[in-house]
């Protein structure tokens, strides 16, 4: 396994050589200007590259297969006119001496990792006694909680969105557009279509929403941007990097990762170690038109974060009762 330090070093210099290279000055480009984050955790000192704006996503995660797809998804959503062939050389510069691979995220026998293959009742907490609702569109039967005084559904939403299957663009989508992934994980959603695919008497929660729960279960509030002590959030198992929770509260959080469009190439990202749910509330002014805010939470850490992303990305979903 290859340490933080030398990816975020490798990251960063690759990073900085196409920035170097590119036309394009956009202010979508790469910020290391983190100090929200980083000015409340000197712990973790390491450096962190923010996709879009400062605002947009904030990062702090060992994403990708391998050493290769790590610094490869760390510009992946960057402006460049670097083309696939001049990132090869860049690479070969980097690392003359070749690569180690990260294979345990597919080792069957290792543990603490992410498989789709793990069914969603292996990541239940064993000692909390859920709730049960049934989505009357499919029949599909959900686990619940009530945290604060509100009732959360415990698993992400995993209806198929009828209503645009007939558009022309793709709106929902499974982890590597393989169905089974969506019977571990849920679907993952745009956030226009996050909007409306709750069941009848649910509904996407707002800004508000998860602040409320982040209190009830006793996360600080540091600005509105970070919480800390967010572990009682997470699933008991499959997050990576020793980054499982407590489930205290049964809310069962599953690092499902997401569905990312990038101005060089589209994907998914993050399975493992990043569970990124949307929230209803847009961003502000206008940024509206293509921002809207998500509740994410991290393998490397027990903080929450409530920030921008793109409204076309594909995030979780958890319905809250209305």
């Amino acid at each position: 396994m290859f340490t933080k330090l030398k990816f975020f070093a490798a990251s960063a210099m690759l990073v900085a050589t196409f920035s170097a290279c590119s036309d394009d000055s956009s202010p979508n480009g790469i910020s290391n200007d983190l100090n929200i984050v980083n000015n409340t955790d000197k712990t973790q000192a390491s450096t962190k590259l923010v996709s879009e704006t400062p605002s947009d996503e904030i990062s702090d995660k060992i994403p990708g297969e391998s050493i290769v797809e790590d610094v490869q998804q760390s510009i992946l959503e960057q402006p460049s006119n670097v083309d696939s062939a001049s990132l090869d050389s860049i690479i070969t510069i980097l690392f003359p001496d070749g690569i180690t691979v990260d294979t345990s995220r597919h080792d069957p026998d290792s543990v603490g990792v992410w498989h789709f293959y793990d069914s969603k009742e292996s990541h239940m907490n064993p000692a909390f006694a859920y709730g049960e609702m049934t989505d009357p569109r499919d029949g599909n039967i959900y686990k619940t909680t009530t945290i604060g005084g509100q009732v959360w559904m415990a698993e992400n939403l995993n209806y198929f969105d009828i209503e645009g299957a007939a558009s022309s663009v793709k709106n929902d989508w499974c982890y590597w557009d393989k169905p089974e992934n969506c019977e571990s994980a849920g679907r993952l959603y745009t956030w226009k279509v996050a909007q409306r695919i709750c069941p009848e008497g649910w509904r996407l929660p707002t800004n508000e929403d998860w602040a409320a729960l982040l209190t009830a279960v006793g996360a600080d509030s540091v600005n509105t941007i970070l919480w800390r002590g967010a572990g009682k959030l997470k699933s008991v198992n499959g997050w990576e990097n020793e980054g499982s929770g407590t489930d205290d509260f049964g809310f069962t959080a599953l690092p499902a990762g997401k569905r990312f469009f990038g101005k060089v190439q589209d994907g998914f990202s993050f399975h493992g170690c990043s569970s990124l749910m949307w929230s209803s509330t847009e961003a502000e002014d206008g940024a509206a038109d293509t921002l809207a805010f998500q509740m994410s939470l991290d393998c490397s850490n027990d903080n929450v974060i409530i920030n921008t992303v793109k409204k076309i990305d594909g995030l979780s979903v958890r319905c809250v009762k209305e």
